[in-house]
């Protein structure tokens, strides 16, 4: 059955769409009204003398929704936008501390990916400077050889710690708006249920798209090997006359900020944080809505095939008695 809340569904309004019950409906209440890719639809629960000619019927522009698709879609748009309306406190806490973490762990990152540009600027640079008869970055590459290694791996993890740091400004400002709304719900403000979803639905995939980053390939693991690479580094070059020091110290830099990065992004647990509940009901509710809706399908045709069994039920019993009575 469907419900909205506690408010009794008798005392719903009409929906932007008549219903169109059929014979031997008892009673028509309407459920919702719901927009769907800009189309509006209202959804109703028909409650019929044959139990199996009650369910679901969906209509818009007053005509009633035949195809299973679109169905399907008005359906489980309604059915999340219902689940949403669970989530509460417990969550809000939750959306709050994973965007704290996100931004943590985004702003390590963001000073990873700066200090490994501008060492792979400075190793560049160093190619064209000569020192001893040497170039810097031939006295350095002969101590450690390593760099090249260096070169390869950080111009490979560059682009995706700023596409790390991107997902999570996405998650952040997403789970922040989404904790306003909810916010505003608690404290007895009349939040648009349909605005509550979409920003819920928006978080589901920011929050998807940064997970993203911390599942099979776990972007904590290159940079713990970014980190220990550098540390390697730094410690050979230091002792090379040709501005040995300078190197290291940025060397020393990428070490620092990716083994703080690294930790950071390994305990995030963004994957862990689920709309369980939420996201449990709206599935049920999609569920069972849709089997209400199924059994609604060509409700005259079922009413008057169960009349007419009950007829030819009646015409026999008749016959039968009649029969005994001679």
């Amino acid at each position: 059955m469907l419900f909205v809340g506690a408010t009794p569904m008798a005392a719903l309004a009409q929906g932007a769409s008549d219903s169109q019950p059929v014979l031997l409906d008892q009673d028509t209440n309407h459920i919702a009204d719901i927009t769907v890719d800009g189309q509006q639809y209202s959804v109703y629960q028909h409650e019929n003398v044959f139990p199996w000619a009650s369910g679901i019927d969906i209509y818009t522009n007053s005509e009633r929704v035949t195809s299973e698709s679109t169905a399907e879609s008005v359906i489980t748009a309604l059915a999340q936008r219902r689940a949403v309306q669970g989530l509460g406190a417990e969550d809000i806490s939750q959306l709050r501390t994973t965007s704290q973490n996100a931004s943590a762990a985004a702003t390590n990152v963001s000073s990873t990916a700066t200090a490994i540009n501008e060492t792979l600027v400075y190793i560049e640079r160093m190619k064209t400077v000569s020192e001893n008869g040497t170039t810097v970055y031939n006295a350095s590459v002969e101590a450690a050889p390593q760099i090249s290694e260096f070169n390869e791996t950080a111009r490979e993890l560059y682009p995706e710690l700023r596409s790390f740091d991107n997902d999570s400004a996405a998650y952040r400002s997403n789970a922040t708006a989404l904790i306003n709304l909810l916010e505003q719900r608690e404290n007895g403000t009349n939040v648009d249920p349909q605005q509550l979803y979409t920003q819920y639905a928006a978080t589901l995939d920011a929050k998807s798209d940064l997970s993203d980053y911390l599942e099979y390939s776990s972007i904590d693991e290159p940079l713990s090997v970014m980190a220990g690479t550098n540390e390697a580094l730094a410690r050979n070059v230091s002792s090379v006359p040709e501005r040995g020091n300078e190197t290291a110290q940025h060397f020393r830099r990428v070490h620092n900020e990716s083994a703080v990065a690294a930790n950071q992004t390994a305990a995030l647990g963004i994957d862990n944080f689920e709309f369980d509940e939420a996201q449990d009901r709206s599935e049920s509710l999609e569920e069972d809505w849709m089997e209400e809706w199924n059994s609604r399908q060509n409700p005259a045709s079922t009413v008057y095939q169960s009349i007419a069994a009950i007829v030819v039920i009646l015409a026999v019993v008749g016959g039968y008695v009649a029969w005994r009575r001679r």
